[in-house]
């Protein structure tokens, strides 16, 4: 009846494994992130550090060097840290000055104008486009429009095109209610017909084949403010082959760039581009 009183009592002992990290010199993997994409001063940034490292445990590297293997020869993980670092911070009619400047230019155009946002982020910038050309009566068939964006995620939100309310603090009433539908969720998401008249890709500014490409517009707003002076004159002089002539680049009011001989400031953050053969 009382067989066990006595016997001893068998331990079972699980055996932790501890980890062994090794993220010293993390600065390889943020160097390498700005030769790919150019954005500076990743090594300062606690956060994206911090969640760098954290994308790199949850698959199971937990060394620099393994870290860096994997971004230099996986496509998919180097795209994953770079939506990681890369900030995405927009809204509907941000800076609407310039786009009022462009609205008119559309209007004033007597051919179709290709026009290209880089980076074009969520998408808000070309739909802000689209919704001023439409309040101001102008036929979309007017432009053909394109967003490029280093951040893949991005792409997706500005495809699906639905926001959160921060999206909004610059839409009026009557322009929610015309041109947007309200998700269960109380999110807003623009109107099928809206959707049919802009295309989104993700890329890398530096990765573009310039002889492929040609646009009567490029608007690149607040993208240098992330890069170094050296990369900020490379990223002008892609933009400027990728113009035709008399071709537009709108920049950011953040952004400064060094003076260019092929760019004529005709308005407030509008330039003209004049091809190297062209005397002004």
């Amino acid at each position: 009846m009382f067989g066990w009183f006595g016997k001893k009592e068998v331990e079972t002992k699980v055996e932790v494994q501890s980890i062994s990290e090794d993220f010293s010199g993390f600065d390889a993997i943020t160097n390498f992130l700005y030769k790919k994409s150019g954005i500076i001063d990743l090594e300062k940034r606690a956060l994206s550090s911090s969640r760098l490292k954290q994308y790199a445990r949850e698959h199971s590297i937990y060394t620099t060097t393994e870290f860096l293997q994997l971004l230099q020869q996986q496509t998919e993980a180097y795209q994953e840290a770079i939506n990681i670092v890369t900030v995405n911070e927009t809204y509907f009619f941000r800076e609407i000055k310039e786009l009022n400047w462009l609205i008119n230019y559309i209007k004033e155009s007597d051919k179709k104008l290709k026009i290209l946002s880089m980076p074009c982020s969520s998408g808000e910038e070309i739909y802000s486009i689209i919704l001023l050309m439409l309040k101001n009566n102008i036929s979309l068939d007017k432009v053909e429009l394109v967003g490029y964006d280093i951040n893949s995620q991005m792409i997706q939100k500005a495809k699906k095109a639905t926001y959160h309310e921060h999206s909004f603090h610059n839409v009026d009433d009557l322009t929610r209610e015309n041109y947007f539908s309200i998700t269960q969720d109380k999110q807003y998401t623009l109107k099928s017909h809206i959707l049919t008249n802009a295309t989104f890709k993700q890329q890398n500014i530096f990765e573009i084949d310039t002889t492929q490409e040609k646009y009567d517009v490029i608007l690149s707003r607040n993208m240098f403010i992330y890069f170094d002076e050296a990369k900020k004159a490379k990223a002008v002089e892609i933009i400027t082959k990728m113009l035709d002539h008399d071709g537009i680049f709108i920049k950011g009011h953040a952004d400064n760039i060094a003076p260019n001989k092929n760019l004529n400031n005709i308005a407030y953050g509008v330039y003209k581009f004049y091809p190297p053969y062209f005397k002004l």
